[in-house]
């Protein structure tokens, strides 16, 4: 079959597209992931290894994985990773490269994916560009598809990380926007030729290998209000 990043005739590995250590908060006891329906025709199953695909070749998702290896060792702790903790964290010594590649191959897997957890993403033209700047391990500047970070938290002690919630897309002051639940984080993508207009770019990885990462309660989310309501109506449906 052919990998998608590479367009070689390959055997194909079942990749995941977020991070199996991102779904680690997610599982059960008995390591299973609940993955509630997105719509009243579907019905609650479980997954035993997050959701995954085959898309990319062994060579390609080795590629990959060098990114995801640096973005965990971000949020989990790595040697020389500077974290100021406040709000919003400051985190620096991040390696710009890795950390900006993983991002774009996050949003560009989702695009290509048949699951239909990732159903609203689809970044037309700028899927090709985008797959262009991973397999030439070009990220490109840091207005270039900028992701900002949002992290949840109910209460000061207790980050959102055991949630993972289907992609959507949104307009932001005029540009396309899909909006990622995972990690306990907001991971906002922004797929627009005018990035530069955007007035939350002090919330966007710099080229030094610095992003702050603001603080937001999840019960003043409106995202989040929505979102408990529905799983609730779920859970009486049942």
């Amino acid at each position: 079959m052919q990998c998608k990043l590479c367009l070689q005739d390959k055997d194909l590995s079942n990749s995941h597209i977020i991070p199996e250590f991102f779904y680690k908060p997610v599982y059960d006891e008995k390591h299973r992931l609940n993955v509630v329906p997105l719509s009243s025709e579907e019905r609650e199953r479980y997954e035993q290894k997050g959701i995954r695909e085959y898309l990319l070749c062994k060579e390609c998702e080795k590629q990959l994985s060098k990114y995801e290896d640096h973005v965990k060792r971000v949020f989990y702790g790595g040697t020389g990773i500077l974290i100021k903790n406040g709000n919003p964290i400051v985190i620096e010594r991040i390696d710009y490269n890795k950390f900006k590649l993983f991002q774009l191959s996050l949003i560009w897997r989702a695009s290509i994916s048949k699951n239909s957890f990732f159903n609203a993403v689809r970044l037309g033209p700028h899927e090709k560009k985008i797959r262009n700047m991973i397999i030439k391990e070009d990220p490109s500047s840091w207005l270039k598809y900028p992701c900002c970070i949002f992290m949840m938290f109910m209460d000061e002690k207790e980050i959102l990380d055991a949630f993972i919630y289907p992609p959507q897309i949104f307009r932001y002051n005029g540009h396309f926007a899909y909006r990622f639940v995972f990690g306990g984080c907001f991971w906002i993508f922004f797929i627009s030729n005018r990035t530069h207009e955007i007035e939350i770019t002090n919330f966007f990885l710099t080229e030094e290998g610095k992003i702050s990462i603001p603080l937001r309660k999840a019960e003043e989310t409106p995202f989040f209000q929505g979102v408990a309501k529905n799983i609730l109506k779920f859970s009486k449906d049942k």
